[in-house]
């Protein structure tokens, strides 16, 4: 029988007279194979403006069944996710590769790379309330990567996730509120790339998402010509069955904003969700983009301990003493916002869209 600690792991074996070799303290991730790095490596490489190769997919793969063959799939599911949306420049990348069926469905009847997932969005939407007062600028790219995720991820069958959609809406909508100016592209982008979708899963709320834009073009004069554009782009995909089929009105709105597109990926800008965040000293939206002080490192650091795996994870490590040599490891902004980031919370009831159901990933695994 095996049983690992966090700090150090002991096996009982048959026989108990045999010497045990001591490990050297120290990082095991020196010594070993750390899964979440290795694939936080290659996701960050990708080019999100090209398609995803097919040697990059094999290569997550099998990264993927590694960690699943040794009984760390979950550990390194939740290593992931938390870095996707703590780390924009990760957040639409990890999206995509994960989207691919060949990674997604990796794992057994107990556990998928998709279950896996999909929980992970279904808890922080259920508090994303609390999320978008404590830390916008997460809220802000969990909503970035749950629209990926609706637009990317398939079922074999080529349908989209329709368990997804109602909550993109509201996501959509509490955007609107954070910070109606520097969102009101990205929401078009969803409206014009995902509408058709959204509408036959959800006419009623997509509907009164529709009236809310209309309302805002109505009350407020004070948005540029672009904002404009694409508060009325969005009011004419609703009125033409979400498909501009015209030619005239294609090249209107093609020359009235910058980098988009009528087809994919529908926008040549770089998309993203703008945080609204408000301290004493700062009442200005403060954008979630690559200048987050949060970098890379720090969170492949913080989060190793999950993804890591021994060439001999059996043998137990030695005790430090108060003499050895190493850092102390140091507790810091990102390690405080990982634990804070719970893979479960406690449900709400007042959230709509999925609520009701705590066993929507059964369907889609």
């Amino acid at each position: 029988m095996t049983s690992f600690g966090r700090g150090r792991g002991w096996l009982i074996e048959k026989n108990p007279s045999k010497e045990q070799i001591l490990r050297r303290p120290g990082d095991a991730s020196n010594r070993g194979n750390n899964i979440v790095q290795d694939i936080t490596n290659k996701i960050a490489g990708y080019d999100i403006r090209e398609p995803v190769s097919p040697q990059l997919i094999q290569e997550v793969a099998d990264l993927m069944t590694s960690a699943f063959n040794r009984g760390a799939l979950k550990d390194t599911c939740n290593a992931l996710w938390k870095q996707a949306v703590l780390d924009d420049s990760l957040t639409r990348r990890t999206a995509v590769i994960f989207s691919d069926n060949k990674i997604a469905l990796i794992g057994d009847n107990n556990e998928l790379v998709r279950g896996s997932l999909l929980r992970f969005l279904q808890d922080n939407y259920i508090s994303k309330e609390k999320n978008r007062v404590e830390d916008s600028k997460t809220f802000a790219n969990i909503v970035l990567l749950h629209a990926e995720l609706y637009y990317c991820m398939r079922l074999i069958n080529g349908n989209r996730l329709r368990i997804l959609a109602e909550p993109l809406i509201h996501y959509l909508e509490d955007i609107l509120q954070d910070n109606l100016n520097d969102n009101i592209y990205f929401v078009m982008i969803q409206i014009l790339r995902s509408g058709k979708d959204l509408y036959a899963e959800c006419p009623e709320q997509l509907n009164s998402l529709i009236m809310t834009i209309r309302n805002i073009l109505l009350r407020d004069n004070s948005y540029n010509s672009q904002n404009r554009a694409a508060l009325l782009l969005m009011i004419e995909l609703a009125n033409n069955a979400y498909e501009i089929k015209d030619r005239q009105l294609k090249e209107f709105y093609l020359s009235s904003i910058k980098s988009l597109s009528f087809k994919h990926p529908f926008s040549q800008a770089e998309l993203k969700v703008v945080a609204e965040t408000k301290t004493i000293y700062d009442d200005q939206p403060q954008e979630v983009d690559d200048n987050q002080h949060i970098t890379k490192n720090e969170m492949r650091n913080d989060t190793s301990e999950q993804g890591n795996y021994s060439k001999n994870p059996s043998v137990p490590r030695a005790i430090r003493g108060s003499g050895a040599s190493g850092k102390p490891k140091k507790e810091d902004n990102v390690n405080a916002k990982l634990k804070s980031l719970k893979i479960t919370p406690p449900r709400q009831k007042n959230n709509k869209g999925w609520d009701h159901d705590d066993r929507f990933h059964k369907d889609y695994e």
